[in-house]
């Protein structure tokens, strides 16, 4: 959905960041199955852009995204999780297929709070411990 206090912030062929200005909210919207570089580097720019506006909330739509290698997923954790203390950052939701979350790694460096199934999907809040 897209309003007058959204603001598209990036895009490219693999991936949508926007801003929810009015509930300061960060969107990253997968389109299609990134390869490991394009992970990299959405995750990257969205951690960026999150911290320059000091979002409190961040949901990613990682429906397209059918699996993840285990490698991206520590990067994810190791690297980018400490770019991410000096902002504001509250909560962040990730929207999945019910078989992606299967295959990711159980045992994240954040909390997972709880794990809701609406129809075709997992909603995972996660809360960052910094």
């Amino acid at each position: 959905m897209y309003t007058s206090t959204t603001r598209r912030l990036y895009e490219n062929e693999v991936l949508t960041i926007y801003l929810e200005l009015d509930l300061s909210l960060l969107r990253l919207d997968w389109k299609q199955q990134p390869s490991s570089p394009e992970y990299r580097m959405g995750y990257h720019q969205a951690i960026l852009l999150a911290l320059e506006y000091r979002t409190l909330y961040w949901l990613t739509d990682s429906r397209q995204v059918l699996y993840l290698h285990q490698a991206d997923q520590h990067w994810m954790y190791a690297k980018m999780r400490p770019l991410l203390k000096g902002g504001k950052l509250q909560r962040m939701a990730i929207v999945l297929q019910p078989e992606t979350l299967i295959m990711t790694d159980q045992k994240p460096c954040m909390t997972i709070q709880g794990i809701l199934s609406p129809a075709r999907s997992f909603f995972t809040w996660t809360s960052f411990w910094m």
